[in-house]
């Protein structure tokens, strides 16, 4: 219990819409002439500022995602988030979860920017590569009975600019690339998160490439066995799974009592369920979007196979899609949890834009005080103790630089000099003959 890692989950929804249900969905068309840019960055600066809160509150890691097209979130691009948090943060592990892979014309590109904001914190960066919902493919533009297989090319070509030395060449399907050859090239040896609702595609990429595999929004049972079913086959790729490899998304809300925790949260809960996740199935699921196989195993009982819409606060519970109540019964209900996933992360979804700033405080507070310190006894993030992959003083910059590169040169008088030697009395600043003399 004192490894599972907990991540805090911090969402945008624009709350001032139309109830969903009045229109089947909000996801795709609704007018954006509801929309207010006041209340826009309203939205935003809480966001942005509560998952900067979370490395006071002890967590171990800030989670936030991409949305497109609707007022399910409003950051259509994470890495500018990511490029903030890793400017008003010291050791939080940023969870960039995902950038979609399909909204980039070159991934290339979305290798650069992951890149940039894993040397900006220092070596912090974690990145999940979500399929995205089905309905984000309305606004991306992308055909999704290709989605799947141009993700797949997406996902291969990205880590291996962010892993591999370069130039290579990259002949595929989908993208056609000469020279791949990243600048700058990321801090650390970057952690990955594959998200998804239980397709057997998804868990095998997991399993091979040895990620992160993050499970939400399905019955407890079906998130038990996936999980399960994701362990089985890392063990079938030939080595026995981190813990934190299994990943669960779990709602949480610390108040005072039970009751209390019910009068604060139920309404909120209800909103979300009935606005933030309704949508109808062929948005959810368009032609060719998962396998038949993942299909049916979904229409089973895996991911949304529930109605989410008519999940009532108990339900929700039941479920352990939310954890909810006074310290006591979130403590006991999350070790529960935990013991029967397997997980060795939480995802904590602590606000999805609808509840008010000074709740969404005093139940991280109740949290850090009163129920992180059961999993936590060292009262210390896990980081703590961890060194960074980058510097953070002029004496680790110089102990931990790379000792065999080049000195920087430009020609003068027959020679190549060291310019970083050139102003200097008394030191010869040349480094070889140029232009070289000529041979034959």
């Amino acid at each position: 219990m004192s490894e599972v890692e907990f991540l805090g989950f911090v969402d945008n929804t624009y709350p001032n819409v139309p109830y969903a249900g009045k229109r089947k969905s909000n996801y795709i068309d609704l007018p954006n002439s509801h929309y207010d840019p006041i209340e826009g960055q309203r939205v935003m600066e809480t966001q942005l500022e509560l998952l900067a809160s979370l490395e006071r509150y002890g967590l171990d890691g800030a989670v936030f995602s991409e949305q497109h097209n609707g007022p399910i979130g409003l950051l259509g691009n994470p890495m500018l988030a990511g490029a903030w948090l890793a400017a008003r943060t010291e050791r939080i592990k940023i969870v960039v979860n995902g950038p979609l892979l399909n909204a980039y014309q070159n991934p290339v590109r979305l290798a650069e920017e992951i890149a940039m904001v894993d040397t900006m914190s220092k070596g912090r960066l974690m990145v999940g590569f979500p399929m995205g919902h089905g309905m984000q493919h309305h606004s991306t533009g992308i055909n999704p009975a290709t989605a799947r297989e141009r993700h797949r090319e997406a996902h291969d070509l990205l880590v291996k600019a962010l892993r591999d030395p370069g130039p290579f060449e990259w002949q595929g399907k989908y993208f056609n690339i000469p020279y791949v050859n990243l600048w700058p090239r990321p801090m650390h040896d970057l952690e990955f998160i594959m998200p998804g609702g239980g397709s057997l595609e998804t868990l095998k990429l997991a399993a091979e490439r040895r990620y992160t595999y993050q499970n939400a929004l399905a019955p407890w049972p079906s998130m038990v066995k996936t999980l399960e079913r994701f362990r089985e086959l890392c063990r079938e790729a030939g080595y026995e799974p981190d813990p934190r490899q299994s990943a669960a998304v779990i709602s949480v809300h610390v108040a005072e009592t039970d009751k209390t925790a019910r009068r604060e949260v139920e309404a909120l809960e209800l909103w979300n369920y009935q606005n933030y996740f309704r949508s109808v199935s062929h948005d959810n699921f368009p032609p060719g979007y998962v396998s038949v196989a993942s299909l049916r195993a979904a229409r089973s009982g895996g991911y949304r196979s529930t109605p989410i819409t008519e999940m009532t606060y108990d339900d929700l519970l039941e479920n352990r899609w939310l954890i909810s109540g006074s310290p006591e019964t979130v403590t006991a209900r999350l070790s529960e949890a935990v013991e029967e996933l397997g997980a060795g992360r939480i995802i904590m979804s602590v606000s999805n834009g609808i509840k008010p700033r000074w709740m969404v405080d005093k139940s991280l507070g109740l949290f850090a005080e009163q129920v992180l310190p059961h999993f936590r006894p060292s009262g210390k993030p896990l980081s703590a103790g961890t060194e960074l992959p980058g510097y953070t003083t002029n004496l680790e910059y110089a102990v931990k630089r790379r000792k065999d590169a080049p000195a920087p040169t430009a020609a003068r008088d027959g020679y190549l000099i060291d310019v970083t030697k050139a102003d200097l009395d008394g030191v010869d600043a040349r480094v070889e003959p140029w232009p070289p003399a000529q041979t034959g």
